[in-house]
This record gives structure tokens, sequence and C-alpha cells, in this order.
């Protein structure tokens, strides 16, 4: 990782908007057994389903399978709860973990309104957990939609979840989160400010300290 590389022509150049406002769809990343075995996915799957059937009432789904055979076995398991898949597609990607809020691609609109993927780097919470499969995640996405994505995974480890925003400018964190050893090391608060300017629009920021370890 290469820390706080300075930012120059901070001045903003996306916008993240607000999570409030209206979406195209929503995206999962399957619980699998390749990495916490199939008990631990047997269990979870109950959750997914269930996520799965509330959203499709009202948008799409995009839903990230281990492999072609996860494929399968998702599209039956739906399937037998009477849910309809024509607002589901699948992206066979490999993953290390389910989080995909936290690893996934952020979309921002650029200055001409273009949606983009910005891609911050993630390092499965500190180094916590595996994560190199879920960190090549959005440009995997970019990839396969054929969208830009803005590579930023040598300059910040920033999780998706870790931020929240009012959609006009105001950026609420915790420091715990980014401005942590096992995150940014050395990283100073003035700095990822910059790179959150820059890249998600903001201009008024809240820190709360939150708390390291967790």
């Amino acid at each position: 990782l290469t820390v706080f590389t300075f930012v120059q022509d901070i001045q903003a150049q996306y916008h993240f908007p607000a999570e409030t406002e209206e979406h195209e769809g929503t995206w999962l990343q399957w619980p699998h057994h390749y990495q916490y075995g199939k008990e631990f996915r047997s269990s979870m799957e109950p959750t997914w389903v269930a996520l799965t059937r509330e959203l499709v009432s009202g948008e799409n789904v995009h839903i990230i399978v281990y492999n072609s055979k996860e494929e399968d076995r998702v599209k039956e398991l739906i399937q037998n709860e009477n849910i309809p898949l024509d607002k589901i597609d699948f992206y066979r990607f490999k993953t290390d973990d389910y989080w995909v809020r936290d690893n996934g691609p952020i979309f921002v609109r650029d200055q001409n309104g273009q949606l983009v993927i910005s891609d911050w780097g993630f390092n499965g919470w500190g180094r916590k957990a595996k994560f190199r499969k879920c960190d090549k995640i959005p440009a995997l996405i970019g990839q396969k939609q054929g969208r830009r994505v803005i590579n930023l995974n040598n300059h910040i480890i920033n999780e998706g979840g870790s931020i929240e925003s009012d959609g006009h400018g105001t950026m609420l964190a915790c420091k715990s989160s980014i401005l942590n050893s096992n995150r940014n090391p050395g990283m100073k608060q003035v700095h990822a400010e910059k790179y959150f300017e820059k890249y998600y629009g903001f201009t008024n920021f809240i820190w709360l300290d939150g708390q390291a370890g967790l």
C-alpha cells in the first residue's frame, strides 16, 4: 500500500449520492462453502433468500456467485422459494466473503453525469480475514459492464460501509475504520479528506472515533 500519495487538483470530480436516492438495483455476494464450509453457508442462506425476495419486489438484484456450479445451485434455491428470476442477474466471480457493501463497487457520477465505479482498496478489515478475491470485485464488475473504473487500490484502504453521506457533501465516518494502522498506516485526517473530496465530492466531514480492533 502506498499511503497518502498527495492528491493534486483536489476539486471534486465525482458525486457520491445519498443512499436514500432512487437506485436501479442492489448487489449481493452469495455465501458459499469454499471459505467457511457448508454448515456456515447453510446458516446464512435463508437470510440471503429473504433479502432477494424483498428486493425483487421493487428493483433489480445483482448476485455474485463463486462459479457456474454455485450459480445453478443458487438459482434452484431461489426458484424453489417461488421467487421470480426476471429481475435477477448473476455474476460469476470468486469471493472470499459475502460483505459486498465493504468490498464491492462504489458507483458515483462523474462531471458529465456518467456512472463510473470507484475501486477503493480493501484488505479484509485490517487483514482480519482473507480478502484477495474480494478486493478484485469492483474491477471485475467494471470490466464485465464495460464501465470506467477509478483505481484507488494503491492509494487508500476504504471499506464501502465505513462511509455515510447525505448526498449533499457531508460525510460521516469513524477514524477507527480509515485512520487506523491496519488500514492506512501513517495517514493523516487531512490527507484522507482530500481523497474523499475529490472522488466522492464531500466538502464537510464528521469524524467519530469509533473503536479500533473491531
